[in-house]
């Protein structure tokens, strides 16, 4: 293991991306972009069956955390996961979930 940086702001990062991901819903959403597809938002309220508002909500906490890129084209905003830790840490905790679940 590589050592640990004794800086708080590196602490505080992760700590935001750990917050981001606690929520179920949120990180179900993070594993489902996890796949490497960019996706629209729209798409996903199909998917998720979720009101605009909560799509809206947990996109913006997984954008803050610095885990998900948004981008609009026209009317529709497209979604994906962004940043290497963040791809590594979804995989990793996703394939995870999957395992438990048997799948």
């Amino acid at each position: 293991m590589p050592p640990i940086p004794l800086d708080d702001q590196e602490f505080d990062q992760a700590a935001e991306v750990f917050k981001a991901l606690a929520h179920p819903d949120r990180l179900r959403l993070a594993c489902v972009l996890g796949d490497g597809r960019i996706t629209t938002q729209r798409d996903l309220l199909e998917e998720f069956d979720w009101p605009q508002s909560t799509m809206a909500r947990h996109v913006a906490v997984l954008r803050r955390a610095g885990l998900v890129e948004a981008e609009r084209h026209g009317a529709e905003v497209r979604l994906r996961l962004d940043g290497e830790v963040g791809l590594e840490l979804i995989a990793t905790v996703c394939d995870w979930i999957g395992a438990r679940a048997g799948v």
